[in-house]
């Protein structure tokens, strides 16, 4: 890898690059899903590859997680797509948030009170400022949208942060007993 990619696609030491990274590819699956997600799914298995079995455990089951909270919120009506279930585009992008969020964002927030308040605030304004680049995706006027959003977004990050030490707990054992067993 030459130097200039081990900057912009290491997470060695996550920093502007990878969080202009994670936008252009937030961008891109909002503005332009049909051009950008065979990009973005390709890096994103890239990234996925070079992942700790432990981190890839945690990204697949904040992926998951949002693909779950999506779908409940979906079919409450807090927001609208124009097809049957969350597209394509939204499947991707959660898996690049949840990429993400892993290697960048929850390094960079180490207490509860900031992941909180960083699900608190960014998750709303994601699917906002979602709705308002996007074509394809509608949310509810009004406080409810805001009210559903916030603490839901902020029990996810939560949530997320204790399943990144149960599965880094969890692999640490299983480690250690390998280590004795042999």
């Amino acid at each position: 890898m030459t130097q200039l990619s081990q900057q912009w696609l290491s997470f060695s030491a996550p920093g502007w690059r990878q969080l202009l990274l994670f936008k252009a590819g937030w961008l891109a699956l909002v503005l332009q899903p049909v051009y950008s997600a065979a990009v973005v799914a390709l890096l994103l298995v890239w990234f996925i590859w070079q992942l700790k079995p432990q981190q890839r455990q945690a990204m697949f089951t904040l992926w998951g997680s949002g693909l779950l909270l999506d779908t409940v919120l979906y079919a409450s009506g807090l927001f609208q797509f124009d097809t049957v279930w969350l597209p394509y585009w939204l499947l991707l992008l959660w898996g690049w948030f949840s990429l993400f969020w892993l290697m960048l964002f929850s390094r960079w927030l180490q207490s509860p009170v900031l992941v909180a308040l960083f699900g608190l605030v960014g998750g709303p304004l994601a699917y906002w400022g979602g709705a308002q680049l996007s074509t394809n995706m509608l949310i509810l006027d009004g406080a409810e949208f805001w009210l559903v959003m916030a603490p839901a977004w902020a029990a996810l990050l939560l949530w997320s942060r204790q399943t990144e030490a149960w599965w880094h707990s969890y692999y640490t054992k299983m480690q250690r007993s390998r280590t004795h067993v042999h």
